[in-house]
């Protein structure tokens, strides 16, 4: 990051996820992407169902089993539609269990904003079994820390919303970003709520 970069910083924090906060807030990312279009599809089978349940009841009696048949395929695409959710949900919680330590990073420039992981320094190794104190000497510093980051521009795709415990930071509705509003004093949370209003407008809410 060079000195440009570093002067027109307005906020920067880095935090951890715990393990509830992200179940939260995947939640709240399930309800308001996935659950409206599932409830939708589970609308549409209930119709199929209906339909060709007056059919299996007022139609001919050699379509019974064909229209039972379409009923039956309606009834579990239903049952896919309600627990495929849950059963992502499950397997992800699983494995943010494994990265719940993990340290993020978030950055606020003027026009975009940079959010990523920070990595443990590289471990070289140490041949020879030279001694720390021979190590730091020789090298003049220790390993420093590494940042994987991504650059998000804000734009008409970028959306922010405030929930009561996290901000929600996403592009397109298969990625999000989740940053507790905890590690933010006051005065902080209200910069962060008048920048994205003017950079996002209707898009941060």
């Amino acid at each position: 990051m060079n000195q440009e970069q570093n002067s027109g910083i307005l906020l920067q924090k880095r935090y951890q996820i715990p393990y509830e906060l992200f179940k939260t807030a995947f939640t709240a990312f399930q309800k308001k992407f996935v659950y409206p279009r599932n409830y939708m599809m589970i609308a549409v089978l209930g119709i199929v169902c209906m339909i060709y349940a007056y059919f299996v009841v007022n139609g001919s009696e050699s379509d019974r089993p064909m229209y039972c048949i379409v009923i039956l395929c309606a009834l579990l695409m239903i049952v896919f539609q309600i627990l495929n959710p849950l059963k992502i949900r499950k397997n992800l919680m699983l494995a943010v269990r494994e990265i719940e330590n993990d340290q993020y990073q978030l950055t606020i420039y003027p026009e975009y904003l940079e959010i990523g992981t920070i990595l443990p320094p590289e471990d070289a190794g140490n041949p020879g079994n030279i001694p720390d104190s021979e190590l730091d000497a020789l090298f003049d510093d220790t390993p420093g820390e590494n940042f994987s980051g991504t650059r998000i521009y804000y734009n008409k795709n970028l959306q922010v919303h405030e929930y009561p415990e996290f901000f929600m930071i996403y592009q397109q509705k298969t990625m999000f970003y989740v940053v507790p509003e905890a590690v933010f004093s006051e005065e902080e949370l209200e910069i962060l709520r008048v920048h994205f209003a003017q950079k996002l407008d209707q898009n941060f809410s």
